[in-house]
């Protein structure tokens, strides 16, 4: 049995009940998901101030998260704020949706394109930067977002809908073999619009808790040569 901590990095919940149901719907039977909210933190995450914000915070509630007992923790947000940190604190495995999303879709084509919440003006530079940081730039066509700002996706998933297929469909033209929601709140469209455009999507909670379960399973976790533990220093 995994028991896995799911992180919102956001201190709104409103996400929670959705994602619940959509890691539900594909885990294994013996699987126990927690998801939590941070108690001080952005609402939201639009940049790098917002993920800068939160990363403390998440680096926390992942020591806790050992401390509890739990075999896992994903961060639940495409921009990854603090999981390199994170997976230096402890010994149990850490994922960010942004990171396993990416790799899931290296695994299965040859380009992928990145479809996002947010608006242009806002959007992309964290991810860019997170791609390049984890090698898979070179295998993103493009990071296109739908115009509409991640706490009104909820009011908007009609014109949600509209503007993925128009932008997967521009990302399609570049090379990408597969599209990948770049952002936790765009639940529930992904089905719709992989049968309208006959190409993959790749839906960031279903990436991140497959290969969780992976590594729990495995008994894997990121390497402390690689992520060596924190100096042991007073910080305050």
């Amino acid at each position: 049995m995994a028991k896995i901590k799911v992180l919102v990095p956001v201190t709104t919940d409103m996400w929670n009940n959705p994602l619940k149901a959509e890691m539900e719907a594909c885990k294994n039977a013996a699987t126990v998901i927690d998801i939590v909210n941070l108690e001080q933190g952005p609402v939201s995450i639009d940049d790098w101030f917002d993920a800068t914000w939160a990363a403390l915070p998440v680096v926390k509630e992942t020591i806790q998260a050992e401390k509890e007992g739990y075999d896992g923790v994903i961060i639940y947000c495409f921009d990854d704020p603090g999981v390199r940190a994170a997976k230096e604190a402890v010994r149990i495995p850490v994922l960010g949706i942004g990171e396993a999303s990416a790799h899931i879709a290296s695994l299965i084509s040859h380009k992928f394109g990145i479809v996002t919440a947010g608006l242009p003006s806002k959007t992309g530079s964290v991810i860019w930067d997170n791609l390049k940081m984890i090698e898979l730039d070179h295998k993103c066509v493009g990071v296109k977002p739908v115009g509409i700002p991640v706490l009104k996706l909820v009011d908007e998933r009609d014109q949600e809908e509209i503007n993925l297929i128009a932008l997967s469909r521009e990302l399609i033209a570049k090379g990408a073999e597969t599209i990948v929601l770049g952002c936790g709140s765009m639940l529930g469209v992904a089905d719709q619009v992989s049968s309208k455009l006959n190409i993959p999507i790749v839906i960031p909670a279903r990436a991140a808790l497959a290969l969780m379960e992976g590594l729990v399973a495995m008994r894997l976790s990121q390497s402390k040569i690689g992520f060596g533990s924190p100096t042991d220093k007073l910080r305050s």
